[in-house]
């Protein structure tokens, strides 16, 4: 694909005469001098001039064989005051005013062709170090440049995408290179997951797109009302099973003291009168009965009082003491 007519006969108005056949089919220096004045950026010619260097002169030469001009053709290298060299010299141009890196816009931004060769090579990693990229971001230079159809078949981008430090994310996926809301819409909800990739996209020199911060921000909100809940439902929970646990013990404290008060009661005391009204002895009084007729059979206690004036068995009448068998 050739150049523009235009571009050719733009320097037209530069020179006394007409233009002879061999100008009209040749980019030359008032060409590009003409094309400046208009508003062309040098990378924007440059860019022509790759996919049309047949337009550019060659080396000039007079009869005796002398170079009167080392022609336009790239790898000549422009010196001020010498002929030739006219496309070194617009590619310096293009280098001077290609735009800042910056993280937010240096990949996109990137103008392939405008350091060394035509494709994505060792002039424009050398470049792109040296301008403030990552080495992540260089691989997304390889990577862009092969999504533009762009040459990166050098052995210094085989490299590059070889040794490359690599993302679990695909910051070029969504949106533009960095980690914008394409990104966080693509991920979702997982706060863990967009937490790590914003971590790793700031470690690599990445831009945090406008409205990321806030998102991560309220899904850390959304999570901590959450588990705020979750510990007073659990609090609730700990504190009901300790008053349960304190009401059993005071009931069983409770039973423990009733059943000592009527245990002392069944206890109390030396005798005690059956319900009949019979008399229960303890003691060492019966002891010494026992003692006294040890060996003599039936024991027999005479009463000292009168049975007239008790209504208990006797055998007796009268006067006559009674015998009590024990």
């Amino acid at each position: 694909m050739g150049l523009p007519s235009s571009w050719l006969t733009a320097g037209a108005s530069l020179q006394e005469g007409p233009l002879t056949d061999e100008q009209r089919s040749r980019f030359g220096a008032n060409d590009w001098l003409a094309l400046q004045k208009q508003g062309q950026s040098a990378h924007n010619v440059l860019t022509g001039l790759w996919g049309s260097q047949n337009q550019l002169a060659g080396p000039q030469r007079n009869r005796r064989g002398e170079v009167t001009n080392r022609g336009n053709k790239p790898g000549v290298a422009y010196q001020p005051g010498l002929t030739g060299g006219l496309f070194d010299r617009i590619q310096q141009q293009a280098q001077r005013e290609a735009p800042a890196w910056n993280r937010t816009h240096g990949v996109n931004e990137w103008q392939y062709g405008t350091w060394g060769g035509q494709g994505f090579g060792a002039k424009d990693i050398e470049a792109a170090t040296e301008r403030g990229a990552s080495p992540y971001q260089l691989r997304q230079l390889y990577d862009r440049a092969g999504q533009l159809g762009i040459r990166r078949d050098t052995q210094a981008a085989q490299d590059i995408a070889a040794n490359a430090p690599t993302s679990e994310w695909d910051y070029g996926a969504h949106g533009a290179w960095g980690f914008g809301m394409a990104d966080v819409n693509a991920i979702g909800d997982n706060l863990e997951q967009l937490k790590g990739a914003r971590d790793w996209a700031r470690q690599n020199k990445l831009n945090i797109g406008e409205g990321v911060a806030g998102h991560i921000r309220g899904l850390e909100q959304q999570e901590f009302n959450q588990q705020f809940l979750q510990q007073q439902k659990e609090l609730a929970a700990e504190t009901a099973r300790i008053q349960r646990e304190m009401a059993a013990a005071a009931q069983r404290s409770a039973e423990g003291a009733e059943y000592g008060r009527l245990a002392s009661m069944r206890g109390g005391g030396s005798q005690t009168l059956g319900a009949s009204g019979a008399a229960t002895f303890k003691g060492k009084g019966l002891k010494s009965i026992n003692k006294r007729g040890r060996g003599r059979g039936t024991s027999q206690l005479r009463r000292p009082y009168d049975t007239s004036s008790l209504s208990i068995a006797s055998t007796g009448q009268g006067n006559n003491p009674s015998t009590l068998n024990l």
